[in-house]
């Protein structure tokens, strides 16, 4: 395969010169047309400072071209007769409009990858109807208020990444037709209801709903039906409980669920065996369900900034953790069955709690100190009621 790519000398040496408007512009215009560029498999053009693109663009019979991080404004109509091309990036320019000419982009049938992010000046997107071997669709960080229309018709889409349109405030009910989806990115899109068709996205194992204007009784209980998520990201939305049907997804691994106002876990997390990351951080959370002692894959726990001031005895459960937060909240003591944690637990934040068990002398020192200390006094800690303090003492008269 033979593939262009400007090492770092050449490209310094390029830039200045790759723009249109610059001396030598001309020759960018003359290259792709010769075979320096036209046979390339991969013609790679990022950070080149271009801002127009000649019309000669249209003559490469390349699979990819890559046109980040330059200053286009714009796109040729010849651009939408590159019949080979299987990867487009026009990702982080200045596009403001795309030409009717090439609305249809009817030529570029055999185009599996579109990145468009990152064009903040871009408000509209062409019907993508025609693209029906697409397979990753990046429309992020542009100034669209709905989707382009034929993104219905996209059944072989695997990837949809829209996240930071904040004009964009619903999603339309025909995403349900993407039955091949696995990764859906609406983060920071303003949305107050999520519709009811995305149950239908069984293949789904990334579902990121962070930044948005979620209510509980706008999470429809089709979210259920999504069996092979893995990872839902829930963070920053106005949630007050975690929504029921998130605890039948068993397959989670990750569930993110900061920023928002919670004040209780449901039980039947406890059904979600497969989580190994959990964020609960920045809720009105009081106490955790002993059930949550069942998730015994967890490896990364935050429930930092929180009003916990009561820990159930079964966190001794979370076998497999390697780091816990709990830092910002209001407890007083920590269950002595976190000493069972040893050899495991790498860190473990409690700072910002007014513990007494244990002592701060032993908080000062860090994760080790506590967790042996937890485990050395359990013992005397259960029989004697004592506080940490004492037991600190104690062991200092030993001594």
């Amino acid at each position: 395969m033979n593939i262009l790519y400007t090492n770092s000398e050449f490209l310094l040496s390029q830039r200045k010169r790759c723009s249109l408007n610059s001396k030598m512009g001309g020759n960018l215009s003359s290259d792709l047309k010769s075979s320096k560029y036209r046979k390339r498999e991969i013609v790679d053009l990022r950070k080149m400072e271009i801002d127009k693109l000649p019309p000669t663009i249209g003559a490469l019979l390349c699979k990819e071209l890559l046109l980040a991080e330059n200053d286009l404004t714009t796109l040729p109509e010849e651009i939408g007769k590159l019949s080979n091309v299987q990867v487009l990036d026009v990702s982080k320019n200045r596009i403001t409009s795309i030409p009717l000419e090439i609305e249809e982009l009817s030529h570029m049938v055999s185009l599996t990858e579109l990145d468009l992010k990152v064009n903040p000046p871009l408000s509209y997107v062409p019907s993508l109807a025609n693209l029906r071997q697409l397979k990753k669709l990046s429309i992020r960080n542009l100034q669209i208020s709905h989707l382009p229309m034929g993104v219905g018709l996209l059944s072989e889409l695997q990837e949809l990444d829209m996240r930071d349109n904040p004009q964009l405030k619903e999603v339309p009910y025909d995403i349900g037709t993407l039955i091949n989806l696995q990764r859906l990115d609406l983060f920071g899109n303003n949305m107050r209801i999520i519709p009811r068709e995305i149950g239908n996205l069984i293949n789904l194992q990334s579902l990121d709903l962070r930044q948005n204007q979620l209510l509980i009784d706008n999470i429809p209980q089709e979210l259920g039906r999504l069996v092979n998520l893995k990872k839902l990201s829930l963070s920053g939305n106005r949630l007050v409980a975690l929504p029921a049907e998130v605890c039948t997804l068993t397959n989670l691994k990750e569930l993110e669920c900061a920023n928002n106002q919670l004040q209780a876990l449901p039980n039947e997390i406890g059904q979600l065996v497969a989580l190994t990351k959990v964020n609960f951080s920045a809720n009105k959370l009081t106490t955790l369900p002993a059930s949550i002692g069942d998730l015994v894959e967890l490896q990364l726990a935050d429930f930092k900034s929180n009003e916990i001031a009561d820990l159930p005895e079964t966190l001794g459960g979370w076998k497999n953790v390697t780091k816990i937060d709990l830092s910002h909240n209001m407890l007083t003591e920590l269950p002595w069955e976190l000493g069972q944690l040893e050899g495991t637990l790498t860190i473990l934040d409690v700072g910002h709690n007014p513990l007494t068990i244990p002592p701060n002398p032993i908080v000062i020192k860090g994760t080790e100190a506590i967790v042996q200390w937890l485990k050395k006094n359990e013992k005397e800690g259960r029989k004697g009621k004592v506080s940490g303090l004492e037991i600190q003492q104690d062991d200092d008269k030993k001594k």
